[in-house]
């Protein structure tokens, strides 16, 4: 199949033009124009790239793309990257914030689903538009209880914060590492009871502390799997080609 083909309908799919982003969403590297196979992963490293080219993906879709706020000098392990791409013939689309926002695959609407959210909603603005999603459970569930439940649905808790409510109800997803006072506010301003986020910054203690709120730490990077392991599905639905999803041993 053309890359255009493939790129054109991710473009309107995910709705790239409509993000503010530090990322270049989009194509960041072209191939020679066809794609067999597409591989799917968080990010745009060496190892992911390698895997790609042994498995012949004339296509790698990432998370998290090469090419960012401010322009990268093709040197260092960046040039590695970008050699080991063209060597490939393998074409990189990222979808960062696009990826995280999408009402259906994206990384917090398939995390609210996992952990059997109902009524889930978007909510978190940053840059003009919402990209986490809220919901709730259909019973309440003590902070242990939901403690429990999560990791059974996303994977090891790798930090906890509770200096919010016993028991939950509302849930909050923002994926990734979210720690911003403007988020904050708003998760305690919506009464979410507790907020699933990937990696914490240092502040979010004293944060979390003085606002009151409780938040579940997942890792960065397990955090956001969900997104791009679903886009590759609706691939793989509409354009028939095979995807083939690129996991590494990352704990962060």
């Amino acid at each position: 199949m053309k890359l255009k083909k493939i790129t054109d309908y991710l473009n309107k799919y995910l709705e790239i033009e409509t993000f503010s982003d530090a990322s270049a969403n989009g194509l960041q590297v072209e191939n020679s124009g066809k794609v067999k196979k597409i591989g799917l992963a968080v990010d745009a490293s060496l190892e992911i790239i390698k895997k790609a080219a042994a498995e012949k993906c004339g296509l790698l879709i990432v998370h998290h793309g090469l090419f960012w706020g401010k322009q990268n000098l093709i040197t260092d392990n960046h040039y590695k990257r970008v050699k080991a791409l063209i060597s490939g013939d393998i074409a990189l689309y990222s979808a960062h914030l696009p990826l995280d926002a999408h009402p259906k695959t994206g990384n917090n609407a398939q995390i609210a689903k996992k952990i059997g959210l109902h009524n889930i909603e978007p909510f978190a603005l940053y840059n003009g538009k919402n990209i986490g999603m809220m919901g709730k459970f259909k019973k309440n569930k003590s902070l242990k209880e939901t403690i429990t439940k999560i990791q059974k649905q996303i994977g090891m808790c790798k930090n906890i914060l509770k200096f919010g409510p016993k028991e939950i109800s509302s849930v909050g997803v923002v994926s990734g590492s979210a720690t911003d006072i403007d988020l904050f506010k708003e998760v305690k301003s919506l009464g979410i009871d507790i907020l699933i986020s990937g990696e914490p910054k240092y502040e979010a203690y004293y944060l979390a502390q003085e606002i009151g709120l409780n938040i579940f730490y997942g890792g960065h990077y397990m955090t956001e799997t969900f997104g791009i392991k679903a886009l590759g599905k609706v691939l793989q639905e509409k354009m028939d080609l095979h995807t083939v999803f690129f996991d590494i041993k990352c704990t962060l």
